[in-house]
């Protein structure tokens, strides 16, 4: 039976199609060509004959085969050639009908059966992605296999060899011939078994040292796999992200210029202003976007368009789990969510103002060393801002000025910034976290001065005398004492009061009021105030009581 091969019949059609194109104008032809389009007609007659006469025959052959293996070859065959007669017969109805769309009269039902399948679709986008990666995972994939192969036939040779050594000595011990002769075949039949998994054994792993071993062209193949991938789809990846960000790049500018021309025009950037900004940067995300692709699709690398739409869609199912916050965050932008420019806003337990809100936020603090935050929209989300009061501070010290803490501390400032505050304490250094030295409710004695207050007792035996020439006697010899030791420098006021009538003593309570210049010798005022009360007391003749303890005994 004699066999068209498809290749026969596309070279056959090329034929056909070639004279086609002559048909359209026959007159315009010359004699030879149109004797040239007849023969072509004759040819394909004859074949379309002869590829009936074959089927004809396999069809024969189907009916009359015994064996189910003769059967299925026929079928292969009555298919086959099924398939390639129908070939022609389109050809031949297309070529003779001037080239009519014959599926415009092709019945319905046959079009009704062509639906969209999107698994389908899907796959053909997809196939050429896993046909290269199943192409250059092949060779570790192959001998990861071979080293399977190999594991699993020595365990069975070596399983045969112990079934083979078994069964010959039973043969050389058998005591009868027919025992022998059992014997000498089956052990026959294991050597077989045996000689056979060493065959086979012996071909997989030269097959696998082969892989293993490097040789020269398989180093040349490897050089030229890097050229390609660096003359290939690495340059084309190159060519896209330079494409995605020469176009964002450009849009960027452009939403730069925009923004220096209106500050240029001292205007504040209003709603629409951000509206435009807004828009720009989305615009310039989606044509940056389609200029990678554009650049992907122009040079042909499927693969790369491919893993480029697997990672898009990636982000769109991310981006619409994240549209709430996106949406939160647009409307910061836009300067109508619930913290605004210009504003006071409280962001990790420090105060900042928002100086901008674009892409990225970014807060100041201008009483702090490096007091200038870039921060991602999202970290402002939770927050909510306010107006700011111009008397408010923005941080409660400033970089020199002298502190008191809530714990006693005291010492200069010489460094504060969004993480660390440093204090100079007598000679050493002290650092805190910025929020701790906040919770440390911070007095600043360089802003606006300063008081030292001082507690102090006398005896009972002066009670008469207390609240009147004892108070007014003690606040003389404490502000003379003070102009003499400070010469009439930096103390503002001073007032003497009698606090209570204590357990063991009365008490008087002394507030001195000094300014802001004398903040670096707060202790020694602290110290004066202890030492001019205790010589007022030598000079006046005021008894300072002990602690005292009233105990009472019990009567027998």
């Amino acid at each position: 039976m004699k066999r068209f091969p498809p290749l026969f019949t596309l070279i056959l059609l090329f034929f056909i199609v070639v004279p086609f194109a002559w048909s359209q104008d026959e007159r315009s032809l010359s004699a030879e060509q149109q004797a040239e389009v007849w023969r072509n007609f004759g040819n394909l007659i004859t074949t379309m004959e002869h590829v009936q006469q074959d089927l004809s025959e396999a069809r024969h052959a189907l009916t009359t085969a015994q064996v189910e293996s003769e059967r299925k070859q026929a079928e292969a065959e009555v298919e086959r050639l099924s398939n390639e007669l129908s070939s022609l017969q389109l050809a031949w109805e297309m070529w003779a009908t001037g080239g009519v769309d014959l599926q415009l009269f092709a019945p319905s039902t046959q079009q009704e059966q062509k639906k969209f399948d999107w698994r389908e679709e899907l796959q053909s986008v997809f196939e050429p992605i896993l046909v290269e990666m199943r192409r250059l995972t092949e060779r570790p994939r192959k001998i990861e296999r071979l080293r399977s192969d190999l594991a699993f036939l020595q365990q069975r040779l070596a399983a045969a060899e112990a079934a083979l050594k078994s069964v010959s000595n039973y043969h050389i011990k058998a005591p009868t011939p027919d025992l022998v002769s059992a014997f000498a075949n089956l052990e026959e039949r294991w050597k077989k078994r045996r000689d056979d998994l060493q065959t086979r054994l012996d071909l997989v792993n030269f097959e696998y040292q082969e892989l293993m071993e490097p040789k020269s062209d398989q180093e040349e193949k490897a050089i030229e796999a890097l050229k390609q991938l660096f003359t290939g789809r690495l340059l084309n990846l190159l060519l896209a992200v330079t494409a995605a960000a020469v176009v964002y790049g450009l849009f960027w500018k452009l939403n730069q210029l925009y923004v220096h021309y209106l500050m240029h025009r001292g205007r504040n950037p209003r709603f629409l202003t951000r509206v435009v900004h807004l828009t720009l940067v989305l615009i310039a995300s989606l044509l940056a976007l389609l200029a990678g692709v554009s650049v992907l699709y122009v040079q042909g690398d499927w693969i790369l368009l491919g893993l480029f739409i697997i990672i898009l869609v990636g982000l769109v199912l991310v981006l619409q789990r994240a549209l709430p916050s996106y949406i939160h965050e647009a409307r910061l932008m836009l300067n109508i969510g619930p913290v605004r420019e210009g504003e006071r806003v409280i962001y990790r337990g420090l105060p900042w103002r928002v100086q901008t809100l674009r892409m990225q936020a970014t807060l100041v603090n201008p009483l702090l060393s490096g007091g200038v935050l870039r921060l991602p929209l999202r970290e402002l989300t939770p927050l909510i801002s306010r107006v700011a009061n111009e008397r408010e501070p923005w941080f409660p010290t400033r970089e020199n000025d002298y502190v008191l803490l809530s714990d006693d501390t005291y010492g200069q400032v010489i460094l504060q910034t969004p993480e660390t505050v440093q204090l100079r304490v007598v000679t050493a250094i002290k650092s805190f976290v910025t929020q701790s030295f906040m919770e440390q409710s911070p007095k600043n004695l360089s802003l606006e001065g300063f008081s030292v207050v001082l507690r102090f007792g006398l005896d009972y035996r002066h009670q008469a005398e207390a609240t009147g020439a004892i108070r007014e006697t003690l606040e003389k010899e404490l502000a003379e004492g003070l102009q003499r030791e400070l010469q009439g420098k930096y103390l503002q006021d001073l007032v003497v009061e009698f606090a209570e009538a204590g357990a063991s003593s009365l008490d008087f309570v002394a507030f001195a009021n000094f300014s802001a210049e004398a903040a670096d010798s707060y202790l020694h005022l602290r110290h004066l105030l202890q030492r001019i009360a205790v010589d007022a007391c030598n000079r006046q003749g005021w008894v300072i009581p002990f602690n005292q303890m009233t105990v009472h005994l019990a009567r027998e």
